[in-house]
């Protein structure tokens, strides 16, 4: 009987402890896998927060080697100089340059901001870093 019960809660707590870590697991922030969740800063191929994301965690000093994901008609496009729109679901402010590495034009996004961008950043944006 002291077996069986000690075999229960050694099962029990094995189960809270796998499902904390599922639980834990799926609320972090993934970075440029299409999907911009809280913690995020996100950039749209077309206006409006539209069609597929670009979603960043941490600084990006080169979109020319990312791609918008998923199944939407910007998938598979790179996101350099491919972006209309943004929605800033950090805590951070964000900054955008036109250039690779922060050179360029900049802009600053603050936290919670969405918006269209301007002519001065429609289809121009190379690089982002948060601060």
């Amino acid at each position: 009987m002291k077996l069986r019960n000690s075999l229960r809660a050694a099962a029990a707590a094995s189960l809270i402890l796998v499902t904390m870590g599922i639980g834990a697991g799926s609320a972090a922030a993934v970075e440029k896998d299409g999907w911009l969740t809280a913690g995020e800063f996100g950039l749209f191929c077309y206006k409006n927060q539209t069609d597929s994301v670009f979603d960043l965690y941490g600084n990006d000093i080169n979109f020319g080697d990312d791609f918008f994901k998923g199944t939407q008609s910007c998938a598979n496009q790179l996101v350099d100089n491919y972006t209309e729109s943004y929605l800033n679901r950090d805590t951070y402010d964000w900054k955008i340059y036109t250039g690779f590495g922060g050179q360029g034009y900049t802009a600053t996004i603050p936290a919670g901001a969405r918006g269209n961008t301007n002519s001065t950043f429609t289809n121009t944006i190379s690089s982002a870093f948060y601060f």
